[in-house]
């Protein structure tokens, strides 16, 4: 097989494996790197390097790594827009956390979130306790959205006219 080639499959394949690897590890991990999370991932990319390149360690075959690389990622970004489906598998979707100050237990437990993470992002959004949110919700990109219950929609009231203040007199 051709050397370029064959770095072209090698990365092909270890790009996969990892989509698929960072995908299983959860949303709120992937999101919120701690120093453990970014040291996996720097020993990953160091561990998986000669994987997609095996011997070859020249300029070529760098670069060639680094085009399928960003080519995959291109085409899974127009293949995700074209095909919704696609997209939920690999991001993941929306999951409701909080409603009307109620914490989904099977919810918290699909995220790996505590109670002490959710009440962290709470805070965030200056919000003292649970009690007090109306929705939290875990973003398909791993962030927590919290919309506290004073953030309401307010109801309908009857219009309130002011009058114009009268001109003052020269």
């Amino acid at each position: 097989m051709e050397p370029v080639l064959d770095i072209v499959i090698r990365t092909s394949a270890v790009y996969l494996f990892l989509l698929l690897g960072i995908r299983l590890i959860g949303r709120g991990e992937a999101a919120q790197l701690r120093t453990v999370d970014l040291v996996l991932l720097l020993v990953l990319a160091n561990s998986v390097q000669n994987a997609m390149v095996g011997s070859d360690v020249s300029l070529v075959g760098g670069f060639a790594a680094a085009a399928t690389l960003l080519i995959l990622t291109r085409l899974l970004h127009l293949a995700e827009a074209r095909f919704p489906w696609l997209r939920r598998s690999v991001e993941g979707e929306p999951l409701l956390l909080v409603r009307h100050g109620r914490i989904s237990r099977s919810a918290m437990a699909r995220a790996g979130m505590s109670t002490d993470d959710l009440a962290l992002a709470a805070r965030r959004f200056g919000i003292a306790s649970i009690q007090q949110i109306e929705l939290a919700i875990l973003e398909a990109d791993g962030k927590v959205s919290v919309i506290g219950a004073n953030n309401r929609a307010p109801r309908r009231r009857r219009a309130v006219q002011v009058r114009a203040p009268k001109r003052a007199r020269r």
